[in-house]
């Protein structure tokens, strides 16, 4: 995997409020393939987290690993269970679809949430360009652990799973060297809800940011994906 430097690292597809080197993004930490930024979010919720790094395989095979959500357990950190609810084709770029997730992480109860997302090809008229975005579901498709066809699928932690209360985030897959190799950015705003305080959050989210990258990168290379 080749260093970033010399990359650019601002956001040409989703705007000025994701480019970190606009007003008010923090360098978090950097290693020769990512670099993760923070924000700051007014009222004392947790913060916005970014980050940017680069892979040597195309936007699309990035974008298929990262839309594929039933296969989620298999290696994304602290994903016990998925279940895909509902497809929708908005286009023939646009597939919407909503998702139950139920995570099993460390130190703390389970967590559980329904997202509706929109993965999009050729993101905002731009060729070879990939995007997969979501939010909290508000259209009522919402699911609980409780649920008679999940309740067996999911394994209780020793306390009271707890709903998310926040989830907007994006993958954003952009070509470079002629789809060769891909400039991966990565946004999520996130509250795990509980009782836990935004600080202790985003410790948390600083911790699991490489993870999620160490898992993204060894999926592509076990999938023969990426070299």
């Amino acid at each position: 995997m080749k260093s970033l430097a010399g990359l650019t690292v601002a956001m040409t597809v989703s705007g000025n409020e994701f480019d970190p080197e606009g007003p008010g993004w923090k360098k978090d930490s950097e290693t020769p393939e990512y670099r993760i930024f923070y924000q700051d979010s007014p009222g004392g919720e947790t913060r916005k987290v970014l980050l940017i790094g680069v892979v040597n395989t195309s936007p699309e095979a990035c974008f298929v690993l990262v839309t594929d959500y039933e296969k989620f357990p298999e290696f994304m950190p602290f994903v016990q269970y998925t279940k895909l609810l509902e497809t929708e084709n908005v286009s023939p770029d646009i597939v919407k679809k909503w998702v139950f997730f139920y995570l099993n992480p460390p130190m703390v109860a389970n967590r559980f949430y329904t997202i509706e997302l929109w993965d999009e090809k050729h993101a905002d008229g731009r060729p070879g360009v990939f995007r997969s975005r979501w939010s909290l579901d508000k259209s009522g498709r919402r699911r609980t652990p409780e649920d008679k066809d999940i309740k067996p699928k999911v394994k209780g932690g020793f306390k009271q799973p707890v709903e998310t209360p926040l989830n907007d985030g994006f993958w954003l897959f952009e070509p470079l060297d002629g789809g060769t190799r891909t400039k991966v950015t990565y946004w999520v705003w996130t509250n795990p809800g509980g009782a836990i305080p935004p600080g202790i959050a985003d410790k948390a989210n600083a911790i699991a940011l490489p993870k999620l990258w160490t898992a993204f990168t060894e999926r592509l290379r076990e999938k023969k994906l990426m070299k």
